[in-house]
């Protein structure tokens, strides 16, 4: 499970690094923000929000494999 918890941790941070380019490039927009520019914002920030999901779930389940022992 450490695997699985390193990958979904830099998964998350290649995501972080998205939203702040995605963001980086609403800032830099002059005039009307587009439709296009706020759902690629708002679909990384959900692909942000399943990575914590998922690392809540194998911590979950780390605990339930230790209270087991």
């Amino acid at each position: 499970m450490p695997d699985d918890l390193d990958q979904l941790k830099k998964a998350r941070e290649a995501l972080m690094r998205e939203r702040r380019n995605r963001a980086a490039t609403i800032v830099s927009t002059s005039g009307s923000i587009g439709d296009a520019a706020l759902d690629a914002l708002i679909k990384v920030q959900e692909a942000i929000e399943v990575i914590d999901l998922a690392i809540e779930d194998l911590r979950y389940e780390e605990e339930d494999l230790h209270e087991d022992e």
